[in-house]
């Protein structure tokens, strides 16, 4: 949970699939008109954003309407990633369309936009909605309330949250599930009532205010011994926060999606979570927040596993840029204004190739299998300190879980044919692993730390030579830091071929 975040809102911004497709030198090019398009903003220069509310001829559209058998609602497969605008503070429309772009590559479908009640955050999601038609992303929005901020006491507090329904329910860039807007939230169940009426009576309240019907798929967490039975009259589906990690020292697994669906039955809508990590180092001065999840290669284990269950409606890969609790896929913020205050364990670890492994996991879930492709891609996890060590100059103690976390290196490998991978730990004595070609996972010790080198070989010849990463592993850190580097060694032969 991210209580730390002002935010109560989701838009969640469709990507058209055609356009997921398109190569990196579009990409490129677009990262580019998204700097020219910033400037010429900034001069008052017209560079031609789209000012129609309909997409061009040239763009396919993405399915708004999905009309469900009589007996069941269909498995359709959407992915998304949640980004957070409370830690986008700072953004211009040139940044939108550059992490746009990224989430495009990496194969989402959507990207979550969560909206607080802040006027400034408002204008920043419009300012993605602007950047998402500039690079003629299909921008279709999916409103979420986070009800651990935003107030549901009575009928203004409903009527509030109606309006920020109704305002989008006839766009073009709002996403329509059965033919009405898709609406979620971030918890609203923590207490017995809600816009003081009973859980469903509040919510049936919002839904009568919203003259177009809503598709409600809240998150909520039943902390209070209710039961998915007495919510089913008033939602449509549920998303399931927790299910991306195990949050009670056991490994992660799909135990609560396969619960969780059995209780909704066919009739509704699950969604899944899905996370790489999970660390917060957070003072009682401050967010009162300490722990870590048993979250070893997380990411590549819940991939797999929703891949293997009876197919959800959706997806939801948590989150693109919540740096507070570590599980981001992004590259590092730009600005230490868009973390909250006292993240100490995040400007030197950039995850974003946890992003660039995700497409191969997409595809598995959608089509059951990953391309085939020419290149390769390496990707490696790790922390800078064994899970035991003590920080010499911390003021907090060392965070409460960490003992389930493994002393080693986690690896993925996307291959375009067997190779060899070599790593070596400092001084230590280099570990070999054979890959296959597509995705493969491997594991080797922390040893006795140092940096970590990584290269590929095959038939016993060096291939794009090797990578040493950014940080060492040490015995003794000075601030504890379970957040964990994730480096990447890409290698394509076409560019060797054009020298």
């Amino acid at each position: 949970m991210r209580a730390f975040i002002l935010a109560s809102l989701f838009a969640v911004t469709l990507v058209s699939p055609t356009l997921a497709r398109q190569n990196s030198q579009w990409s490129h090019q677009r990262v580019r008109q998204a700097l020219d398009l910033d400037l010429g903003l900034h001069l008052g220069v017209d560079l031609g954003e789209r000012a129609s509310s309909e997409p061009s001829s040239d763009v396919e559209t993405v399915t708004s309407t999905i009309v469900p058998s009589a007996s069941a609602i269909p498995s359709i497969t959407t992915t998304s990633t949640a980004l957070p605008v409370g830690n986008t503070y700072t953004y211009r429309l040139a940044d939108w369309m550059v992490d746009l772009t990224l989430i495009e590559e990496a194969g989402f479908d959507a990207v979550a936009l969560n909206l607080g009640p802040d006027c400034w955050q408002k204008e920043l999601c419009r300012s993605c909605l602007r950047g998402g038609r500039q690079i003629e992303h299909e921008a279709q929005a999916v409103l979420q309330f986070r009800h651990v901020h935003f107030w549901y006491c009575g009928d203004s507090d409903a009527a509030t949250i109606a309006s920020y329904i109704n305002q989008y329910a006839d766009s073009y860039y709002t996403f329509k599930y059965n033919g009405l807007p898709f609406v979620s939230t971030f918890s609203g169940d923590q207490y017995n009532s809600a816009f003081g009426r009973s859980l469903c009576g509040g919510y049936d309240y919002v839904r009568s205010l919203v003259p177009s019907d809503m598709y409600f798929v809240p998150g909520f967490f039943f902390p209070n011994n209710q039961t998915i039975e007495e919510a089913k009259p008033c939602i449509q589906g549920l998303f399931n926060w927790n299910s991306a990690w195990s949050t009670d020292g056991s490994a992660v697994s799909t135990v609560t999606d396969l619960d969780w669906m059995a209780q909704l039955g066919p009739d509704y809508t699950y969604m899944a979570g899905i996370s790489p990590t999970f660390f917060t180092h957070y003072g009682e001065n401050s967010l009162n927040k300490n722990w870590v999840y048993a979250a070893d290669n997380n990411y590549a284990k819940r991939w797999e596993q929703v891949a293997n269950i009876s197919a959800p409606s959706f997806k939801s890969s948590v989150p693109w840029n919540d740096y507070g609790e570590s599980h981001y896929i992004s590259p590092r913020p730009s600005s230490v204004q868009l973390e909250p205050i006292g993240t100490t364990w995040v400007n030197g670890n950039n995850h974003s190739p946890w992003a660039r492994i995700t497409k191969p996991y997409v595809q598995i879930y959608k089509n059951g299998a990953a391309d085939s492709l020419a290149s390769d891609l390496i990707i490696w996890e790790y922390r800078t300190h064994p899970a035991l060590a003590t920080a010499t100059s911390d003021p907090l103690a060392r965070p409460t879980s960490a003992e389930l976390l493994s002393d080693e290196i986690f690896i993925t490998t996307y291959l375009s044919d067997a190779a060899e991978i070599r790593i070596t730990v400092g001084d230590d004595e280099t570990g070999a692993y054979q890959a296959e070609a597509g995705l493969n996972h491997f594991s080797h010790p922390f040893g006795s730390g140092g940096l970590v080198t990584i290269g590929m070989w095959r038939n016993d010849t060096n291939i794009g030579g090797t990578l040493t990463g950014e940080r060492a592993i040490i015995e003794e850190p000075e601030l504890y830091d379970y957040n964990p580097v994730v480096e990447q060694f890409w290698h394509d032969p076409g560019w060797e071929a054009c020298a």
